[in-house]
């Protein structure tokens, strides 16, 4: 058991000092001045710095990302210390472009590995590609028989995606629907945004011919442009929730996007961020010719956590939710999102410039001091 001492927290509504009792990856008690005589009881005193909730990541590409330059350009299996030095404890992995060599038996399998290690884990069933590729023989049995999916990804408004009709998405969409009933996870249908012309006209169209309800879309990428950004604005007006990549392409520094989406009726209750960690960085030259590949970062969320609330857009609470209660909520997380009784034992703490100090994982030292004290099994 854990008791942490002396917590400015954040859970993510400001509840001033407090401490907070874990046990059994769970949280137990919080309170202030908590005193409990309980055997082998470890005492860690946090001295004030801040604490919040875990951050929550909902697009990891866990079993790597890239494949579009050939073989040998697909990026490498992530490892746990990149994930929780950045104060993550729960994600959602996906494939991307390629659900030909990446398999999700593959994705299961890493995200199985990743729970073992010591965080939370989920994926999405599908890739770019349409019919989505399944474990079983249809969408509604992967969300109700395999225990880690939580929804589908497919690509749109992308010159890599398959073009899919209203009528195909809409049945993709019954389909969500119904597996999400049954499983009582929800459901989502989580789309890769492209840069096309098209952008969010199929949603628009969907959601008018079909009727079909508005809190199964989650788009992503939502800032690679402005009038992708614009278009999702007004898809929040009618009731949706979007996702900005803090790691990917975007049309301005995140602060700027924020403040100019608060100008323009930005519903902070209703958008999240994600990282697009481990999926490919193309380089390109000053002619545009590619000339290699980086990986990405599951840092970008931090460092746009920081950023944020360093520039004031958004206090420390509002900044806060973007990366952990919103995104709990909108993916029907139960236990997590939160600091509260009850809740999964997950947390990240920062000094007052919101220097990460801590992270734990289901009630266990990921980072202590700033420094990794959990590693992956091949690290």
């Amino acid at each position: 058991m854990l008791l942490l001492k002396n917590a400015n927290l954040y859970a993510p509504a400001y509840m001033g000092m407090n401490d907070v009792l874990v046990g059994g990856g769970k949280i137990l008690a919080i309170g202030e001045n908590l005193d409990f005589n309980i055997k082998e009881l470890e005492i860690y005193n946090l001295d004030g710095r801040i604490l919040t909730p875990g951050l929550i990541d909902q697009h990891v590409h866990i079993t790597g990302g890239g494949g579009e330059a050939g073989y040998h350009s697909r990026t490498p299996e992530i490892k746990l210390s990149d994930i929780t030095k950045y104060g993550t404890t729960t994600l959602v992995g996906t494939l991307g472009t390629d659900g030909c060599t990446r398999s999700l038996e593959n994705l299961y399998s890493k995200a199985k590995a990743l729970e073992y290690e010591g965080i939370s884990t989920f994926i999405h069933t599908g890739s770019y590609a349409t019919p989505s590729v399944t474990f079983t023989d249809s969408i509604t049995k992967d969300l109700v028989l395999i225990d880690k999916v939580i929804g589908v990804k497919i690509a749109m408004s992308d010159n890599r995606s398959s073009y899919p009709t209203d009528e195909e998405i809409i049945k993709i969409l019954a389909q969500i629907r119904i597996g999400g009933m049954i499983s009582k996870k929800g459901g989502i249908l989580h789309i890769h945004m492209g840069g096309l012309e098209t952008k969010l006209d199929f949603i628009f169209r969907i959601l008018k011919d079909f009727s079909f309800p508005i809190n199964y879309f989650s788009p992503t990428h939502c800032a690679r442009t402005k009038e992708l950004f614009d278009e999702c604005l007004k898809f929040q007006k009618l009731g949706g929730f979007i996702d900005i990549t803090t790691g990917g392409s975007k049309f301005a520094p995140l602060d700027e996007v924020i403040a100019y989406g608060i100008e323009n009726g930005l519903k902070l209750d209703m958008i999240s961020m994600s990282s697009d960690g481990n999926g490919s960085v193309p380089k390109f030259d000053e002619n545009g010719n590619l000339v290699g590949y980086g990986c990405a970062s599951c840092e970008s969320n931090l460092k746009t956590l920081q950023t944020i609330v360093k520039n004031k857009i958004l206090d420390i609470e509002k900044a806060i939710s973007l990366m952990t209660k919103n995104v709990a909520s909108f993916l029907n997380l139960h236990h997590k999102g939160e600091i509260k009784v009850g809740n999964d034992a997950d947390f990240a703490s920062f000094d007052n410039e919101l220097n990460l100090y801590d992270v734990i994982a289901r009630g266990e030292f990921c980072i202590k001091d700033g420094r990794i004290c959990k590693k992956g099994f091949f690290e």
